[in-house]
């Protein structure tokens, strides 16, 4: 996209962490702001500090794992600002646990839900008007490089990733056959300064009660917080986003150092050697 001066982004997530960035970003370069998240208080705060800074905003509190409400954003974005031209299917929350482990199913299904089924959900809902309209589009799905070379405990997370990079280049090479104007773009980060390692704050009370009682702040989830907490800042990977679409550019991998796993990976699959720790993406 070359011109995003009174087009319409929607985001969700969009209250906190990248989704908020990606607002800001895409409000900075002219666009009217279709926000969309499941934690009311931080939306309003979002909304606040969008509508202060002078953007158009629009503002749903939403669940992506349910379908008839992602119908129902779709209807009130172009109710309120017509065409839909940036879509960031970036709602996601971040959970784990052995696969070992027959207690935590619940819990698998709600990460799954809201990491692969709201992204899903998002393109199905929005795509249609997109390549209709016929305008400049853009799709960006909300990955990991946990997308790209699995981490151990992390067996919901990877799994939703993986498809979301699945998805992505499906879509990617479907636009591309149909000759639409819709460029799409993966997001792959690693550790981003977000409060993704706290995301069981937005759990719902009927798949928190399926889990065993657990001390609160294990070691390993201290690690996690800790290496959340050290991550890089939403505003470059919002640029990043940023400068994807308006060069129509698919991988958006923020982490230069993370690479290598993605490497060794492609190299032990080519190689046929056994999964182990050293293709790794932290």
């Amino acid at each position: 996209m070359d011109d995003f001066s009174g087009k319409t982004a929607v985001i969700t997530g969009a209250a906190s962490g990248i989704g908020l960035e990606l607002a800001k970003q895409f409000g900075a370069a002219g666009m009217n702001l279709v926000l969309a998240d499941v934690e009311r208080p931080a939306l309003d705060r979002a909304v606040t500090e969008l509508s202060e800074a002078g953007y158009p905003v629009l503002a749903r509190e939403i669940d992506v794992r349910e379908h008839d409400q992602i119908i129902d954003l779709d209807r009130a974005a172009r109710d309120r600002f017509g065409n839909i031209h940036v879509l960031c299917n970036n709602a996601g929350v971040g959970a784990g646990g052995p696969v070992a482990d027959p207690d935590n199913l619940e819990a698998w299904r709600w990460t799954i839900d809201i990491n692969l089924w709201g992204v899903i959900y998002g393109c199905k809902v929005f795509l249609p008007a997109m390549i209709e309209h016929g305008e400049q589009c853009h799709i960006v799905n909300t990955a990991s490089m946990a997308g790209l070379a699995s981490a151990p405990m992390m067996g919901p997370y990877n799994i939703s990733k993986y498809g979301v990079v699945a998805l992505s280049e499906t879509l990617s090479k479907e636009m591309q056959m149909m000759q639409t104007a819709v460029g799409v773009s993966v997001l792959c980060p690693a550790f981003v300064a977000t409060g993704i390692a706290t995301s069981d704050r937005n759990m719902p009370d009927d798949v928190r009660a399926t889990l065993p009682e657990r001390p609160a702040a294990s070691g390993m989830q201290t690690q996690i917080e800790a290496m959340v907490a050290g991550g890089i800042s939403t505003e470059v990977v919002g640029q990043h986003v940023l400068d994807a679409v308006r060069n129509d550019r698919f991988w958006i991998l923020t982490h230069d150092e993370a690479k290598a796993g993605v490497i060794t990976r492609a190299d032990d699959i080519v190689n046929g050697v056994n999964p182990s720790m050293r293709a790794g993406f932290a």
